[in-house]
């Protein structure tokens, strides 16, 4: 006589179990011993000592979705880097009809801190007055009152969109005649031979022309341009110290 099969209630669920688990990893296109990947931890600049400036257009001209994205790729340059009075320290000033200070050289001495205070930026509106927000930086900023040291490398990233309602040439002039390496880069159609004036030399080094959009293209590259600087004066400001000592 032909054994009856057991009722499906006695029958064990854990086949099917398991079916349905492999169908779902393999709509996942992962095998069953592959790992997800995670992301690892965030890269660091060490041996990078030096005072870095951002001018952003915080104006009118400048719309609060564009003024976001300018405070992401802020945020993302500066990502890597040590902050503290051995390290980097950094600043912002906003340009507007009256420049704005964010925060000065020595208020924020770790990276979480920055961050933090760039991400509750707010936009100030007004006109695109950067000669103003330059003679600030030269006359208050780079400044030991401002947390700028003596002897160490000087930035300014100057974030444009290409737009400026007063004198930029002579202001700019005062800043890179006291030692400071200007970066720019423009989200707009900025005249190329005045920010070609304006920035540092080599021009291909020192002016970017990039859509606010695609900002992130260049952050390695000026990040790389950035630590290049600072290095490089470290070292020869190093050198000039070692030679008054033994003078």
């Amino acid at each position: 006589r032909t054994r009856d099969p057991p009722p499906a209630a006695a029958m064990s669920p854990w086949p099917a179990l398991c079916l349905r688990l492999t169908l779902y990893l393999h709509c996942l296109h992962l095998a069953p011993a592959q790992r997800i990947p995670v992301a690892g931890p965030r890269p660091f600049v060490p041996d990078c000592e030096g005072d870095v400036l951002f001018l952003t257009d915080s104006s009118g001209s400048v719309s609060y979705y564009e003024f976001s994205k300018v405070k992401d790729f802020v945020g993302d340059l500066l990502g890597p880097f040590t902050f503290g009075p051995q390290d980097v320290q950094t600043s912002i000033v906003h340009i507007s009809t009256v420049p704005a200070l964010e925060f000065t050289f020595d208020q924020y001495s770790t990276s979480a801190a920055v961050q933090h205070a760039i991400r509750n930026m707010t936009q100030r509106m007004g006109d695109t007055n950067t000669g103003l927000a330059l003679s600030l930086a030269k006359e208050q900023l780079f400044t030991p009152q401002a947390g700028a040291r003596p002897r160490v490398p000087k930035v300014l990233v100057w974030v444009t969109d290409g737009i400026s309602t007063d004198d930029v040439a002579g202001p700019m002039k005062l800043l890179k005649d006291m030692g400071v390496t200007v970066f720019i880069v423009s989200t707009g159609r900025g005249n190329y031979l005045e920010l070609s004036e304006a920035a540092s030399q080599p021009t291909d080094r020192h002016l970017h022309f990039v859509d606010v959009d695609n900002l992130s293209i260049i952050t390695k590259e000026l990040r790389d341009s950035i630590i290049e600087v600072i290095r490089a004066r470290r070292l020869k400001a190093l050198d000039i110290t070692r030679s008054d000592e033994h003078t």
